[in-house]
């Protein structure tokens, strides 16, 4: 039968286990923050994109002429945080126009990626992480935003809970 270790081993092991736990522990916690701030960026982006549709949208309300016009506009919007046109070319215009305006009001990359952060759903390049796609579903005009992984955020919880700023 092998000797039980002494106590000041048992102690020694215990402090580098700690040691390990602890180093481990700052290191989640460093790189959490991290991926925090690094997807503020593409948050923002989705927001200003969301809160555009939503401009476009309270404009439309304002000035449609029957209660058919506001029911579909507002379906749209509750269903989907989307910009519902009169016709798919309208809604095609409206795309192009806002990826157009939000590139030139957010010019740089978020994430560190390079290019623009706003492209439409032909452009969208493979590798769509920190992107937000605006394109056109029927008559429909919708804003997808994919965050640092490349996942598809979700629209209501961005729109509800605003990012306090863009950082890159």
């Amino acid at each position: 039968m092998s000797e039980r270790p002494s106590k000041s081993s048992r102690l020694r092991f215990a402090w580098l286990l700690g040691a390990i736990i602890v180093i481990y522990g700052v290191a989640t916690i460093a790189l959490s923050v991290h991926v925090i701030d690094q997807q503020s960026g593409a948050r923002t982006d989705l927001y200003a994109a969301l809160d555009t549709l939503d401009q476009l949208h309270q404009e439309a309300m304002a000035t449609a002429s029957t209660a058919q016009q506001r029911k579909t506009i507002a379906d749209a919007w509750h269903n989907a945080r989307a910009f519902a046109a009169a016709s798919n070319q309208q809604a095609q215009r409206v795309a192009d126009q806002l990826i157009i305006r939000l590139n030139q009001e957010y010019p740089h990359g978020t994430c560190g990626q390079s290019g623009p952060s706003f492209v439409s759903t032909e452009t969208l390049p493979k590798e769509h992480a920190c992107k937000v796609v605006v394109g056109v579903h029927g008559n429909q005009v919708e804003a997808t935003g994919y965050d640092t992984q490349g996942i598809r955020m979700d629209n209501f919880y961005e729109f509800l809970y605003a990012p306090t700023g863009r950082s890159d």
